[in-house]
C-alpha cells in the first residue's frame, strides 16, 4: 500500500504544481492585457474575455466529456479554429474598436507570432489561401478582403476589419498598422469609464456610456445593459395592455418616441409610411403579439413574358403565401388609420377602440382598452415557435433559442436599464459550445 500512497502524493503534488502554473500564466496574460491600447478617437468598443471563456469551456468539457469529445460529428463540417493554432498572439482580452458610436464596423490590431501557421490556419479553417488571393499594398503589406472580413498584414502585425462595409478597407488598416500609437489610450480604462466598470464575457460600450454585457453560462446567455437616448422619453408611470394569452412572442414599450420617429425619416419613407402623421398622432405606447399559427394571404407576383406579337408584357399573378399572425397595438389618434399604408411587408387589417389602434394580419384585432400598472417600460417574451423561427431564420442562431426574456426599467426618462436571458436546449452544456457546434 505504500507505493499507492506515494503515487497519490506525487499525483497530488503534480496537480497542485500544474494548477499554480496555470494560475500564474493566466495572471501574467491578464496583466499584459491591461496595457493594450486603442485609438484616442474610439467611439465604440467590444471587449471579449478570451481566457475566461476558454476556462469555462474547459471546465464544462471535463464535466461533459461525451458531448465534447465523443458526440456525433459531421464529417463534412468545416474544422473549427483553435486559438493555439492561429499563428497570432491572441491576448487574454481582445478589443475591437470603432470610430463611430453606432457603427457596425470594427477594427483590431494583433501581433503575428508565426506567419506561416496563420496562413495554414486560414487555409484549413476558413478556406482562404492568402498566397493566392491577397494583393500587395505599399509599405510591404498584404491585403485581403471578402464580404464582411478584411485584413492587412506583414510578418509581425495584422489589422482586421469586421463589419458590413464592403468598400476598400486597406487605407484605414494601413493607417492603423503604421500608427506609432503615441496618442492611443488604454483600452481597459476606456472601457471602465464608459460601462460603470462592468464585466462580462462580451462587453460592448460606446462613448455615450451605453453598454451591453453578455455572459455565457451553461444552457443560457444572460444579458444586461444600459441605453440612453435624447430621442425618447420613458414613462415615469409604466403601464401595459392585457397580453394576448396564446402569443408565442409578445413585447411592449411605454415611451414617447416622437423624436426617434422624426430621426427615422428616410427609413419610413422607403416603407411608404408618412413620418409627419405618425409623429403627430402617436400616443406613446406600442405592443406586438405574434400568434402561433400563420395566416394565408395573397401576394401579387409580377413577371414578364412575350405575347403573340413577340412584345414584352407585364403579367401579374396572385400567389398564396404563409404570413405571420401579427397584432400590433398603438396608443394613437384614430386619424392615424387614414395615413397608414395597407401593406407593411404583409397586408394589415385596421381597427380602433377609442385612442387605441390595432393593425393585424389575422381575422380580428383587439378590443382591450384598459391599461394596467406595470413595473417595466419595456418587456419582451418569446417561446420557441415554428412560425417565428421560420420567418426570422435570417437572424444568426435564432433557431437555437428555446426562450428569450428581456426586461427594461426606467432609471430616468432618458435611460433604460436592461436585464434578460436567452435559453438554449441543453441546460448542462456551455452556451458558447452549443452556438458554435450544434
Amino acid at each position: 500500500m505504500k507505493w499507492l500512497k506515494k503515487t497519490f502524493i506525487i499525483l497530488t503534488g503534480l496537480i497542485a504544481v500544474l494548477a499554480i502554473s496555470l494560475f500564474i500564466y493566466k495572471e501574467i496574460r491578464a496583466s499584459k492585457a491591461k496595457d493594450l491600447m486603442i485609438p484616442s478617437n474610439t467611439q465604440a468598443l467590444i471587449q471579449l474575455n478570451v481566457d475566461g471563456l476558454v476556462s469555462e469551456l474547459m471546465g464544462n468539457a471535463i464535466s461533459n466529456p461525451n458531448t465534447y469529445f465523443f458526440g456525433k460529428r459531421d464529417s463534412t463540417r468545416v474544422k473549427k479554429p483553435k486559438l493555439w493554432e492561429t499563428g497570432l498572439a491572441i491576448p487574454s482580452t481582445l478589443f475591437l474598436f470603432s470610430d463611430k458610436k453606432e457603427s457596425d464596423q470594427y477594427y483590431t490590431v494583433q501581433r503575428v507570432s508565426d506567419i506561416n501557421r496563420f496562413k495554414r490556419f486560414l487555409k484549413s479553417n476558413m478556406r482562404i489561401d492568402l498566397d493566392s488571393v491577397s494583393t500587395a499594398v505599399e509599405g510591404g503589406f498584404s491585403y485581403f478582403q471578402k464580404k464582411n472580413l478584411a485584413l492587412l498584414m506583414n510578418d509581425e502585425r495584422i489589422a482586421f476589419s469586421i463589419g458590413r462595409d464592403s468598400t476598400d478597407q486597406s487605407p484605414k488598416l494601413r493607417a492603423l498598422l503604421q500608427d506609432n500609437q503615441s496618442t492611443w489610450v488604454n483600452a481597459l480604462n476606456w472601457s471602465k469609464q464608459h460601462t460603470e466598470d462592468r464585466k462580462g464575457d462580451i462587453l460592448w460600450s460606446n462613448v455615450d456610456k451605453n453598454w451591453f454585457t453578455f455572459d455565457f453560462l451553461n444552457g443560457s446567455v444572460h444579458v444586461d445593459g444600459l441605453l440612453k437616448s435624447d430621442k425618447w422619453r420613458l414613462s415615469d408611470a409604466p403601464k401595459q395592455l392585457k397580453p394576448i394569452p396564446n402569443a408565442v412572442l409578445s413585447a411592449y414599450l411605454d415611451a414617447d418616441l416622437s423624436e426617434w420617429i422624426k430621426a427615422q425619416d428616410s427609413l419610413l419613407h422607403r416603407l411608404n409610411v408618412p413620418v409627419d402623421s405618425i409623429y403627430q398622432y402617436y400616443g406613446g405606447y406600442a405592443d406586438l403579439h405574434w400568434l402561433a399559427q400563420d395566416v394565408k394571404q395573397e401576394e401579387s407576383i409580377v413577371s414578364y413574358e412575350y405575347d403573340d406579337n413577340f412584345e414584352m408584357k407585364e403579367v401579374v399573378q396572385l400567389q398564396e403565401i404563409d404570413a405571420p399572425n401579427l397584432l400590433l397595438r398603438l396608443k394613437a389618434s384614430p386619424h392615424l388609420l387614414g395615413y397608414l399604408p395597407e401593406k407593411l411587408f404583409y397586408k394589415f387589417n385596421k381597427s380602433n377602440q377609442a385612442d387605441l389602434i390595432s393593425l393585424f394580419t389575422g381575422k380580428e384585432g383587439s378590443t382591450d382598452t384598459i391599461f394596467d400598472k406595470a413595473k417595466l417600460v419595456f418587456n419582451l417574451n418569446y417561446s420557441k415557435s415554428p412560425s417565428v423561427t421560420r420567418h426570422l431564420s435570417w437572424l444568426p442562431f435564432f433557431d437555437r433559442w428555446q426562450k428569450i426574456k428581456l426586461e427594461g426599467r426606467a432609471r430616468d426618462q432618458r435611460t433604460m436599464q436592461l436585464h434578460g436571458y436567452l435559453i438554449l436546449p441543453k441546460e448542462k452544456i456551455h452556451a458558447l459550445f452549443q452556438l458554435l457546434n450544434d
